[in-house]
């Protein structure tokens, strides 16, 4: 990551007031159950966005400060480089989960540092509780599916009220929500990435 460090469309946002770092690739906690950032972030402490996605998110903390003060996003994931990319599709291409991961011959928004996966923290109880954790490669986890959940009581009102936060503060400064995943959010269109940014390899 030093190219990306001395790169001046990146920005290191674990430095953000409102932002706290719980780089899951950078740890076993995820659903390959390895360390796959390694050497690339080290201890996970920097963490990288384009500098386009990065002024929404300065934009979102103040949306959600203003909503929800002392609360703090939680940040699962950043820039991704196509290299991990590939990792995490050669475990899931001949699976069902395939869906949830993008193939690395297109990229995904991860890999430009034009996405994140965030959650929420209230500053008091850790990781607030979205009816399932991160990378829970399953419908419930999937936001076009809350209301039916909800309904059959596979999601709580509290849970739904969770990510209704979340998805306020990063709408609202311009985020796109992924369809299948409560945490994922691109900042702008995938096509308008891959056209107009470089892959990060």
């Amino acid at each position: 990551m030093k190219q990306i460090e001395k790169n001046p469309n990146f920005v290191d946002i674990s430095t953000y007031p409102g932002v706290l770092i719980d780089l899951r690739y950078a740890s076993v906690n995820n659903f390959m159950g390895i360390n796959m950032y390694g050497p690339i972030y080290g201890s996970g402490r920097k963490v990288f966005l384009h500098k386009d996605a990065a002024i929404k998110l300065r934009k979102a903390i103040k949306l959600l400060k203003k909503e929800k003060p002392g609360w703090s996003f939680l940040v699962f994931d950043a820039l991704r480089p196509r290299s991990v990319q590939w990792v995490m599709w050669d475990k899931v291409k001949d699976t069902p989960q395939r869906k949830y991961v993008a193939n690395p011959a297109i990229g995904s928004p991860h890999n430009y540092g034009m996405a994140l996966d965030i959650g929420l923290t209230d500053g008091q109880h850790g990781e607030l509780d979205m009816g399932t954790g991160f990378d829970s490669f399953t419908p419930l986890a999937e936001p076009k599916w809350e209301k039916k959940y909800l309904k059959m009581g596979k999601l709580t009102k509290k849970q739904v009220t969770n990510r209704m936060i979340l998805r306020r503060a990063m709408t609202g400064a311009g985020f796109l929500q992924l369809s299948h995943e409560w945490w994922h959010y691109n900042a702008l269109p995938e096509p308008e990435i891959r056209k107009k940014y470089r892959i990060v390899e």
